[in-house]
């Protein structure tokens, strides 16, 4: 009992910061003016695959081993062993000897596919000249940050025990400030108008305006 409140006040808590930080995410995005070479082909991945998803299939298997091997993944990196594995066209499984919130929450966190692709990007270039196919790599990334947005939306429209590590409403916090934020990093190295720096400034000024206003309402008034 104690637990499960103790999760809702820091879930409060956070709201504050997902609601700033989504402000300033969209001052980000108001504040674009021009579309460039490299901007047009990470929209044209991102509309791709929407297309794709809605009116050609949905890749869920694909979705399901990426969900899972990005838990196997958070529990190496967290010094914790992965038990047993299965991958299914529709659901799979992680048995492991730990369970925290960074391994609960890692899949929706994480574009694990979006770091494949940019990964097998970096390692060509060692060996090749890669920049003319800059373009290709800024559409890919569209592509798989537009499939890891989709699914998690919808996979988080149904129950998820994951969500339950944490508690619901800091999960669901957490998963729309990182996703945001993860958003903005990528389009800030594409668009020079979005600035990182600038949002993760404005991010905390509005976070401590909203705190302030919640203050004032709570104890003031």
């Amino acid at each position: 009992m104690i637990t499960k409140a103790l999760q809702w006040c820091l879930g409060a808590l956070f709201v504050p910061v997902a609601m700033g930080y989504s402000f300033a995410f969209y001052e980000q995005l108001i504040g674009i003016q021009e579309i460039r070479a490299a901007n047009l082909s990470f929209l044209l991945g991102v509309t791709a695959y929407l297309a794709f998803h809605a009116w050609v299939s949905v890749p869920a298997r694909a979705y399901v081993f990426g969900h899972e091997i990005t838990h196997a993944a958070a529990t190496w990196l967290s010094g914790g062993q992965v038990k047993g594995f299965k991958a299914g066209a529709k659901k799979g499984s992680v048995t492991t000897d730990r369970v925290t919130a960074l391994i609960a929450l890692a899949p929706y966190l994480v574009p694990v596919y979006s770091i494949l692709w940019a990964f097998l990007y970096g390692v060509a270039g060692l060996f090749w000249s890669v920049g003319p196919w800059l373009p290709w790599f800024c559409f890919g990334l569209g592509a798989t940050l537009a499939f890891h947005l989709t699914f998690t939306v919808n996979v988080l429209k149904e129950k998820q025990p994951d969500l339950e590590v944490a508690g619901p409403l800091l999960s669901l916090g957490l998963i729309l400030w990182a996703n945001v934020t993860l958003v903005v990093g990528v389009m800030s190295l594409l668009i020079p108008q979005v600035r990182f720096g600038y949002y993760l400034t404005d991010g905390c000024h509005h976070t401590r305006a909203l705190y302030q206003a919640v203050f004032i309402q709570l104890f003031i008034r």
